[in-house]
Formats: C-alpha cells, structure tokens, sequence
C-alpha cells in the first residue's frame, strides 16, 4: 500500500498544531494597550513631566513654547518651568497652575501673577491630568492605533501605539497653528505596568504648512506633591 501525501492546507494545520501556532496570541491589541495607558494615568494622584521639541522656529516674532519641566497634581495644578520663545527672545517661564488659574512669574520679576497661558502660546498646563481633556483623553481621541513593535526608556521596556489624533484636542492641550490638520503621534507604555512614558506628537504646531515635534516623558507616577495658589 502506498501513502497518499497530505493536502498541503492539511499540512500546514498540522505543522500549526504541532507549534502551537493555533493558541490565541496574548499580546494585547493596539486599542487594548491605550485603554490600560489611559487608565493608568487617569488613577495617579501626581506625576512628573519633561517636555521638549524639535525643528521650532529658529527665528521669528511668534510667540510658543519650546520645552518645559514640573509636576502635575490631580485635578487641576501644576508647578514648573517652561521654555517660551516670545516675539523671538528666549525666555525661561516659573508656571504655576491651581484651582482654575494660571500663574507666570517672568525673570527679575518678584512673584507670581495671574495670566491667560495663549499670551505665551500654549493652553493651560492644569488641565495634563484631566480624564476628560487632558492627555489621558488624546488616547482614547486616536482615530487609528497600530502597535510598533517594542522600545526602551531609560532601561525600561516600552510598548509603542503609532496613533493618529485630530489637531482640535491637541490644539487645546498644547498648540498648534492649525487644528483642522491631524497630528501623528507615538505612544510608548511601559511593559509592566501600562503607565505612558513617552509621548511624541508630530503636527503643524508652530506654522501651519511645517510640521514640528512634541517629546513628551512621564515618569514619578504617585509622586508626593503640594500644588497650591501663590500667595496674594
């Protein structure tokens, strides 16, 4: 008797079985992994932010922020330093934001005084940590999500999500001179715990026919601080 060979789809079934190429991935999917991110950055009570940017305007008499360091403290306060390019000079901004209002205090001056942030070409920074219309809100506003393989941050390992956002709720979180236009972004979630630790948002931030970029890190989930209004 001679042996019939195996249909080739039967084969490669076989082959599946046999590796176990038929089990279910685990891996979430795209929309899962923004989900968590969300999730874990709207549950933290306080985290610390670095903001940087590239291909800014090197020359000009716009006014628009170029980097920027603090913390955030849930709902709506945050404490920092921000690198601002007003009417084309450089100027190094202390920023505090606390129950609705913004602060400035510009070099040489002696305290804090209250201000709209668009002044300095940016919306308030208070609202980071909002579910609602702060960053957690960009993950779930993405209108398309694809994973991107896996990087590393400062020794940590990183899921990356390439999403796309409409430009309307960037705009109102950060800038843009032009929020009909999209922005593409990249979001990288730690492995472990799902906390987003990197944030880049490519979009017509400072011209509206140039697209520039935002680097946003996140990082000191829970951090233990005290945001308050300046004294009057």
């Amino acid at each position: 008797m001679h042996l019939r060979p195996l249909p080739l789809l039967g084969l490669v079934a076989a082959l599946a079985a046999a590796c176990g190429g038929s089990q279910p991935s685990s891996s979430p999917d795209a929309r899962t992994l923004l989900g968590k991110g969300k999730a874990a950055v709207d549950a933290t009570s306080a985290l610390h932010f670095t903001l940087t940017s590239k291909d800014a305007p090197s020359a000009g008499t716009g006014t628009y922020i170029t980097g920027g360091q603090g913390d955030a403290q849930r709902p709506n306060a945050v404490s920092g330093t921000l690198q601002v390019v007003f009417n084309g000079l450089p100027l190094n901004l202390s920023v505090l934001s606390a129950a609705g209002t913004f602060y400035v205090k510009l070099p040489f001056a002696a305290g804090f005084v209250a201000t709209d942030p668009s002044k300095y070409g940016f919306s308030d920074p208070g609202h980071l940590l909002d579910p609602a219309a702060g960053l957690s809100s960009l993950l779930a506003d993405a209108t398309s999500a694809t994973l991107d393989g896996r990087d590393r941050l400062n020794g940590e390992e990183l899921d990356e999500v390439k999403v796309s956002l409409p430009g309307k709720p960037v705009a109102d979180l950060l800038t843009s001179a032009d929020p009909s236009q999209a922005v593409q972004g990249r979001i990288g979630l730690a492995t472990g715990t799902h906390q987003v630790r990197r944030v880049v948002l490519t979009g017509p931030f400072f011209d509206a026919h140039n697209s520039s970029t935002y680097t946003l890190i996140l990082d000191r989930y829970g951090e233990t601080v005290q945001i308050t209004p300046p004294p009057h």
